[in-house]
């Protein structure tokens, strides 16, 4: 009788501690989360109002935004993935020359892998380099 107390209690137990370990399993955030820090190449100051492009390949775009005033911009995935992260910062407009207007623009681009449960850090350096491009 209690070899039959003792097994039934021993059972008890181990099926308490699998189910609270399973309730634990539940509640873990299975998230990934990635913050990007936009700054300038020159004077390596964050650029605020830079636009951030988070993509697998230029068609498949997963989260797009503006940084704030800290020139941060922040994302949240359901699944952990390596990801494209491209800013451009706009410079102005350019129409010196002709009469059609030019945007003027820099840019920088990193890669970054998201982990599950962890925010993951990514630094893009937008570069001195102006590009343009037509605009109506």
């Amino acid at each position: 009788m209690k070899k039959k107390n003792l097994i039934f209690a021993l059972a008890l137990l181990i099926g308490g501690v699998s189910a609270a370990l399973m309730m634990n399993a539940c509640d873990k955030d299975t998230n990934c989360y990635v913050q990007v820090s936009v700054v300038d190449e020159t004077s390596n100051k964050p650029l605020k109002n830079a636009f951030v492009k988070i993509d697998i390949d230029s068609s498949y775009v997963k989260a797009e935004g503006y940084t704030d005033v800290a020139g941060l911009f922040n994302a949240t995935f359901t699944a952990p993935a390596i990801f494209n992260v491209n800013a451009t910062y706009e410079d102005g407009y350019d129409s010196v020359y002709t009469r059609d207007t030019y945007i003027c623009y820099r840019k920088g681009s990193n890669t970054v892998r998201l982990k599950e449960g962890d925010t993951v850090y990514s630094t893009v350096v937008i570069t001195k380099d102006i590009y343009r491009e037509y605009r109506n």
